[in-house]
């Protein structure tokens, strides 16, 4: 339904196409047997808690509304600040839209959010939408370029509802491209990679039920004939397989011998597989191992390591968020007024209490801040009557030649 009423907007009909390829059918692996697609992924721990941390991340991080005006950086009371701090449509709060236009440019490469404005041109609504399986096309005529998206209908056999959205329609966030049109998601970059865990996981699952020996032959000091052999095979499988059934002691009779075969999981480094694999998703994703519960778990350099994960792999599309967002959902002339859209990034480079207390001095001490700044990181209210707003620092730092007991 939130997807329809994404596709239902305001268009003219001729518009409506009915052609998409299925998106069921793309993300397989090369071999066709292993589905690499959000569902199958978010399987491997590894990839649920490296999507789960990028897009909360991301989204998590509050928006400002803000103007250039001279010297100054003023916070002025705008209308879109409400749809973007509090409910993106009726049916999505900030968080939850933008959290999955995120969350479609990581698994698909691009994430798409439909911008709906009333007719005065003022922005109403941004509803995500599915980027599977849809299609960019440019006008050979005037060059335009529009994308065409598809969600079902709700009556049984009836073809593929699809919208066409030109591109100043669409907030567009891609994870990753080397052409600035097409985007690259983990789904295309680390497909083998999680192909690879993903079959360590399933064998991982059979070993353990399987009991804890791999398959073996059974000899028997006479000729059998076929059913008889797999009376014997299904008696020994049934005696040996499954959890209860480990360590138990096997009693053959007529001359059987049982010989193992294959390696113990030990001796396969399965383990060790696996922890590649978290390495391996940390290096796609820019998130740090200790963050997906791998790697050195000091406090110091764990510190370090988030802020190299906020400073690398975050200001990259925060960056691409605040151009696109500014460009798409402000007009010209707010745009020509030095008013621009804002991610904080200090609500996730905040440290303790006493190392915040710290900085802060030290901004106010040599008039880097004044003491309104240090509140509204600290999501406070400004002082009243401007006090907040004048600039301090210590005599101490006073110039060389100042008399004794001046201000400057």
């Amino acid at each position: 339904m939130l997807l329809k009423r994404g596709i239902h907007a305001n268009r003219d009909p001729s518009t409506i196409y009915t052609d998409l390829v299925n998106a069921e059918d793309f993300f397989r692996d090369k071999d066709g047997e292993m589905p690499i697609n959000p569902t199958a992924s978010m399987k491997l721990s590894a990839v649920a808690a490296a999507h789960r941390i990028y897009c909360s991340s991301i989204a998590v991080l509050p928006w400002q509304v803000r103007q250039r005006v001279g010297d100054q950086r003023l916070e002025p009371d705008h209308a879109i600040s409400r749809l973007l701090k509090t409910r993106y449509n009726d049916y999505m709060g900030a968080y939850t839209a933008e959290r999955a236009i995120v969350s479609q440019a990581f698994w698909h490469g691009t994430g798409f959010g439909a911008i709906r404005r009333d007719r005065m041109g003022q922005v109403r609504e941004i509803f995500p939408l599915p980027s599977a399986g849809y299609s960019r096309q440019v006008n050979p005529d005037d060059g335009a370029v529009w994308y065409f998206f598809s969600v079902p209908q709700d009556a049984p056999g009836a073809p593929a509802l699809t919208r066409a959205f030109s591109e100043s329609e669409l907030l567009i966030l891609r994870f990753e491209s080397f052409n600035g049109y097409t985007g690259l998601g983990l789904l295309d970059m680390a497909r083998e990679s999680m192909g690879t865990d993903a079959a360590a996981q399933k064998y991982n699952r059979k070993f353990f039920t399987n009991g804890s020996r791999l398959s073996g032959v059974v000899k028997v000091q006479t000729a059998l004939d076929e059913p008889v052999k797999d009376i014997v095979r299904a008696d020994f499988e049934r005696m040996n397989r499954g959890l209860d059934n480990a360590f138990r002691v096997a009693v053959l009779d007529r001359g059987m011998e049982y010989t193992p075969l294959g390696i113990s999981q030990k001796d396969s480094q399965l383990i060790e597989a696996r922890s590649f694999g978290v390495e391996e998703i940390s290096r796609f994703t820019g998130i740090p191992a200790y963050m997906l519960q791998a790697g050195k778990q000091s406090y110091q350099s764990n510190e370090q390591q988030q802020l190299d994960f906020v400073t690398n792999s975050l200001t990259p599309p925060i960056t691409q968020m605040e151009q696109e967002w500014t460009w798409k959902l402000l007009n010209e002339q707010d745009r020509e007024a030095g008013v621009y859209l804002h991610k904080n990034l200090n609500a996730l480079l905040r440290g303790d209490s006493s190392s915040r207390a710290a900085f802060y001095e030290k901004m106010i001490s040599i008039s880097v801040m004044n003491p309104d700044e240090v509140r509204a990181l600290e999501d406070m209210s400004p002082l009243p009557d401007g006090k907040g707003q004048i600039y301090r620092f210590s005599k101490n730092y006073a110039p060389v030649g100042a008399e004794e007991g001046s201000e400057s």
